[in-house]
């Protein structure tokens, strides 16, 4: 699929140097372009992590460094500071030698003005360029707190300022001897990996052991980036030249050559089609088209009805609610793939592998209230072919029935409001800009949590410019899965009916958090089954893209459009 969301690169370069905000944060447009802003990741979607490096000063500690990356056929920059160009040329030039990266290293006092940082930024340069003969732009700041100063010095001498997503190598942990005692303090239960673009630090002059950082090193390789591949017993990266899921450890200037992943965050929404702009609202709802506009809007669920999540509404609008899950005019033998949630690269890697290893795509309904600590990772899922939805910014059900039968809403009208519209801004500030092929990646569908609905939550999700509350056909609840083949069940009951006919315009709901750990290959399995079948089996499904229904004019009060024969 042609790919057309990236940016020129010297346009790309501007945008880091005058207007790049931390990942994470949304961008200040109206910050001085005398100044950068620290680079914490870079945005992109490569998958790539990048190691970066500091403290030349002990040279045991470095070798070993350099001898592991060697063996691992790793890439990072070093980091060189005004001292260690004085004190530690040998260790310099073995760097280069192994075939690392060089950057400029700042340690500024703290009444340091701008000029004088910049004039220290231009003498390591100019050393480095005469004795080595490196170039480079990048800097970092070693010690000390983030100063505007630093900043404009940067900027003011044409480079990049580069920070770090995680510093593996902390002051509480100097006399630690073992990985054991580190990673948990570095990586808390719930960082299972790093993501792509993502920038690792590691002073090597720190530790009392002078093994310890390679120690660490390896360990974050191995159980922060290694998991992130997809790997069974019959595909990995390691035997399967097409398994392409494994993530490279790069330096710097690596991940920024690598251009056509390179994108603009948050992206210009002024620039993408109007009725994907937040606050754009197609048709509003009142009191008189409420019941036409829900009804015609809403895909259901058969597990949800008067006397299971559906709260609020008219008697009439029960009735008449769509309860098959199904896209009703889908053509024969197609059901649509969906994912939920959140996640960390680990869950979600793997779930893209496996789409592209089949050459189908899904909708991913994305909860943002985490997102933005990982906006690659939302755009990498995009850039891959899959639709974009809504899945709120708390993931708060609009209602919810309590022990003793009361039905009670967990926020009010104005929260709410502010909820789901939050969630669709902020997905447009990462792929609005999408588009494979022609097609926009992201979409107005939403998903409501865990598929609970009441009359005025819908109201308030038609209002904020969502066109289809998009439930579906078959909740695998594969984040509570024992085992591989349980969910391929699972799957399956969802495709097929009890006679093995493929459920016509059925969509499947899967999740793409951790918790979710055997939906990669129990989609794989079903998706490998349903290839080896001959185009005339009457078994064999297609995956199809809900965009190319869910169109403005669709109505989910149909008939059923019934299988041709």
């Amino acid at each position: 699929m042609k790919k057309r969301h990236t940016i020129p690169f010297l346009i790309f370069l501007i945008f880091l140097i005058f207007s790049f905000s931390t990942i994470g944060k949304s961008a200040d447009l109206e910050s001085d372009i005398s100044s950068v802003k620290k680079m914490n990741s870079l945005p992109t979607t490569y998958q790539g992590v990048i190691f970066t490096f500091g403290g030349l000063g002990r040279s045991d500690s470095v070798n070993d460094v350099l001898i592991r990356m060697r063996q691992q056929n790793m890439r990072g920059t070093f980091f060189v500071t005004e001292k260690e160009l004085r004190n530690n040329a040998d260790t310099i030039r073995n760097i280069i030698a192994y075939g690392q990266e060089i950057g400029i290293g700042v340690r500024p006092n703290e009444t340091d003005g701008a000029a004088v940082i910049a004039a220290q930024i231009e003498r390591i340069r100019g050393a480095l360029h005469g004795k080595y003969g490196i170039d480079t732009r990048l800097v970092r700041q070693m010690y000390g707190p983030d100063t505007a100063a630093v900043r404009e010095a940067v900027a003011s001498t044409g480079c990049l300022l580069i920070g770090q997503t995680v510093n593996v190598v902390l002051s509480k942990n100097k006399e630690a001897q073992t990985v054991a005692e580190v990673m948990p303090v570095v990586f808390n239960k719930w960082a299972t990996s790093m993501g792509r673009g993502q920038i690792a630090y590691f002073r090597m002059d720190f530790y009392t052991n002078p093994t310890l950082v390679g120690d660490m090193m390896m360990a974050v390789k191995e159980q922060k980036i290694d998991n992130i591949a997809y790997r069974t017993f019959t595909d990995t990266p390691e035997t399967n030249p097409a398994n392409d899921s494994a993530y490279q450890i790069c330096s710097v200037e690596d991940a920024l050559h690598q251009t056509k992943y390179l994108y603009t965050y948050p992206c210009d929404v002024s620039t993408i089609p109007k009725d994907l702009q937040p606050g754009y609202v197609a048709t509003p709802i009142n009191d008189k088209n409420f019941a036409k506009e829900f009804l015609a809007r809403y895909i259901g669920s058969p597990e949800v009805g008067t006397d299971d999540r559906m709260y609020g509404f008219d008697r009439d609008i029960m009735r008449k609610a769509d309860k098959t899950g199904v896209v009703k005019n889908a053509a024969d033998n197609t059901i649509f793939l969906t994912f939920d949630d959140w996640g960390n690269d680990t869950s979600i890697n793997k779930l893209l592998y496996v789409l592209r290893k089949h050459h189908v795509s899904g909708t991913f309904f994305i909860i943002t209230r985490s997102m933005p600590n990982n906006p690659n990772l939302l755009r990498s899922i995009a850039a891959a072919g899959n639709e974009i939805g809504s899945h709120t910014n708390l993931h708060r059900p609009m209602a919810i029935r309590e022990k003793n039968g009361k039905i009670r809403d967990l926020q009010s009208p104005e929260d709410y409001t502010t909820d789901v519209t939050t969630a669709y801004e902020r997905l447009a500030n990462v792929v609005g800009d999408v588009t494979v092929d022609g097609r926009h990646m992201l979409t107005r569908y939403f998903r409501p949590p865990t598929l609970a609905i009441n009359k005025v939550g819908s109201r308030i999700i038609l209002n904020a410019g969502y066109t289809y509350i998009v439930s579906g056909y078959e909740s695998t609840e594969d984040y509570r899965a024992q085992s591989v083949s349980y969910l391929v069940g699972a799957i399956k009951a969802g495709i097929y009916d009890d006679k093995r006919h493929v459920r016509k315009g059925s969509i499947i709901i899967m999740h793409m958090s951790d918790t979710a750990k055997f939906t990669p290959q129990a989609l794989d399995l079903v998706l490998t089954e349903n290839e080896q079948r001959p185009d005339t089996d009457p078994e064999k499904f297609k995956v199809g893209r809900l965009n190319d229904y869910l169109k403005e004019g669709y109505t989910q009060m149909m008939s059923l459009q019934r299988r041709q024969v």
